[in-house]
């Protein structure tokens, strides 16, 4: 009864390595049985990490693999390796085997980030630095076919404008950091100050005592 159970969860999956240029199939019941499949069919002694191809989330739960639609595509990692942005490829090759270059690369990637904003212009906020320069360096005329050229003018303005406050940002928190480091110098400053100052003696302190006394006393009798 358990076997015809485990043949009723078993999915096809579709396996890759991490440049995405070696496919495999695979049919498993659970996440243990993916990992150990995919192990003998790279070749490797270890069990890899497997990873959702779309967006690079770790399959680390079981009742999550679960979930997985059949023929769903997987990243298999390996130990030293990681899922990889297929976008952040230098080069990225097409099925014919040519080579897009590294123009296309960052079209791709704007397409990308164009995609992410449509649907919500708040993920603006969670941007990178080099993305939000990428698109504050937008020409008006690039996307407009897409999106339109006003929405495009909308882009670029605004992700200029939270470029340059993180920025600023960034150089604030340096200055606090410097303003920081200098207090902490100067309190140290004054505390070795304190501690190459002679020991309190009583002695002294009678002497000066009677001395001011002395000086007191002579005063009021001129």
């Amino acid at each position: 009864m358990e076997n015809h159970d485990d043949d009723l969860k078993r999915k096809p999956l579709k396996i890759k390595d991490i440049t995405r240029q070696i496919k495999k199939a695979v049919v498993a019941s659970n996440l243990r049985e993916l990992q150990k499949k995919s192990a003998e069919k790279f070749g490797k002694p270890e069990l890899p990490r497997i990873h959702l191809d779309s967006d690079g989330t770790e399959i680390d739960d079981e009742e999550y693999f679960q979930t997985l639609e059949p023929n769903c595509e997987l990243i298999v990692a390996f130990s030293g390796e990681q899922w990889i942005d297929p976008t952040q490829y230098l080069t990225i090759t097409t099925h014919n085997g040519d080579e897009i270059d590294n123009n296309d690369v960052e079209k791709i990637h704007l397409k990308k980030l164009i995609s992410l904003l449509s649907n919500n212009k708040c993920n603006m906020s969670i941007l990178s630095e080099p993305d939000l320069e990428l698109l504050s360096n937008l020409e008006p005329n690039s996307f407009a076919d897409i999106i339109g050229k006003e929405f495009v003018e909308h882009l670029k303005q605004a992700s200029s404008r939270i470029l340059d406050e993180k920025r600023e940002a960034f150089d604030t928190i340096e200055l606090l950091k410097l303003i920081g480091k200098h207090q902490g110098i100067t309190k140290q400053s004054g505390s070795n100050n304190m501690e190459h100052r002679p020991p309190f003696s009583p002695s002294s302190s009678t002497t000066s005592l009677s001395t001011m006394s002395s000086f007191s006393s002579n005063n009021n009798q001129q």
